[in-house]
């Protein structure tokens, strides 16, 4: 790499980059190993996403949208709004040396719209800010949630004990949410919440503690050693589909289903992993290129190796500790090729929606995704190597 591209990385990082571009750190997202940052237009509606590794280091920073289409290091942003900083050269390598040259300069200096040290005493979830009912006594109310999901009754009345209605008291409107609430693993205490209203609303309550918790419906009553599957998802709607697409073949009594509300802390999966430690865990998460990097994600996290992983336009570029490197197209990108190519020892299987849907509630709402990529013939060869373990469970 280019020594001013280095020496450049070192002092200015990705998201001091993306606050001057227009970006705001999301703090209900968390502020830890990985933090996430929005932009919005005029009207408060969000644009995009980006979820920015290593905050605390600058040299190691690197990102992705949360929407998987591209990523890389603080020159790959600058690259994506080369036009965005008000600088001319005759090539594009004028152009950057230009934004460096402007971000560098004595005359220049950043206003960090955060502080990691303070941010580890970050607001703590408050329960006595909020009126919590259980959904159980309020199921007609929160049917009327689920039924814009296609969710039935049936699967709601089998996940009631994991479901709550919740009141801001100290906000404007008092409306009345659906919540799954997040507890860590044989806790009873609830930290937070996944919320869900209408017309696609959803957000975490503030203060939810979204790294070393997460929403777990426990269908064990509290015989750990009988848990044999852990299901993974993004959401708790995604999870409730899943079991009403495949309820014939899943076995309640043994079963785990966890949300970690999108992208997932390491400490979230290693919580889970470890309360039910001879399970079998299952990446169901999202259908898209975000969906399966969680996936390695979270095989690299059981088998204690570390990936940097930089999500491109055409593909994925995964390293360990400069020891191997390895890009990956969008048309190859699975967990099962990265496993083999770090020689990995596989705890997770893949359980994703099917072709052509995002995710499962997708499935359940018969909303297929027509910007999906079609599955090349590699990966219809991994999905049946899959398909052939999904005996029922």
């Amino acid at each position: 790499m280019n020594d001013k591209y280095t020496t450049f990385k070192a002092k200015v990082g990705i998201d001091e980059i993306a606050s001057y571009l227009g970006y705001k750190l999301d703090r209900r997202a968390g502020v830890g190993r990985y933090i996430e940052m929005c932009l919005r237009d005029g009207v408060g509606r969000k644009t995009d996403s980006i979820i920015i590794s290593h905050p605390n280091d600058k040299s190691s920073q690197t990102y992705f949208h949360r929407n998987g289409s591209s990523g890389g290091d603080v020159i790959s942003l600058i690259k994506e709004n080369l036009n965005a900083f008000g600088v001319v050269g005759e090539t594009e390598y004028d152009m950057i040396d230009a934004v460096i040259d402007k971000f560098t300069g004595t005359d220049y200096t950043f206003k960090r719209e955060y502080d990691l040290a303070k941010s580890t005493s970050s607001k703590i979830f408050d329960a006595s800010r909020y009126v919590i009912e259980p959904a159980a006594e309020h199921f007609d109310s929160v049917m009327s949630y689920f039924r814009q999901r296609s969710i039935d009754e049936e699967t709601v009345r089998v996940f009631l004990p994991w479901l709550v209605r919740i009141t801001d008291t100290k906000a404007e409107f008092k409306y009345r949410n659906l919540a799954f609430p997040y507890r860590q693993p044989g806790s009873d205490t609830i930290e937070g919440c996944e919320l869900r209203g209408y017309s696609g609303f959803k957000m975490k309550v503030e203060g939810t503690n979204s790294s070393t918790a997460a929403w777990i419906a426990d269908f064990s009553d509290g015989n750990t050693e009988s848990v044999r599957n852990v299901y993974f998802f993004e959401s708790g709607y995604d999870a409730m589909a899943f079991y009403q697409v495949n309820k014939s073949r899943i076995d309640l009594p043994t079963s785990v289903f966890v949300s970690t509300g999108g992208s997932f802390s390491n400490m979230q999966i290693r919580k889970v992993t470890d309360y039910y430690a001879h399970a079998r865990y299952w990446d169901c998460f999202d259908n898209d290129k975000a969906g399966i990097l969680y996936g390695i994600r979270m095989e690299a996290l059981l088998n204690r190796v570390t990936l940097n992983i930089v999500s491109t336009g055409e593909g994925a570029i995964i390293e360990h500790r400069g020891i191997k490197t390895v890009k990956i197209t969008n048309d190859e990108l699975s967990l099962n090729r990265v496993a083999g190519e770090f020689h990995l020892t596989r705890h997770v299987s893949v359980w994703k929606a099917p072709k052509g849907y995002k995710d499962w509630n997708d499935v359940t709402m018969n909303k297929p995704a027509n910007t999906l990529v079609q599955k090349t013939k590699f990966q219809r060869d991994e999905n049946l190597r899959e398909n052939r373990i999904k005996r029922p469970l």
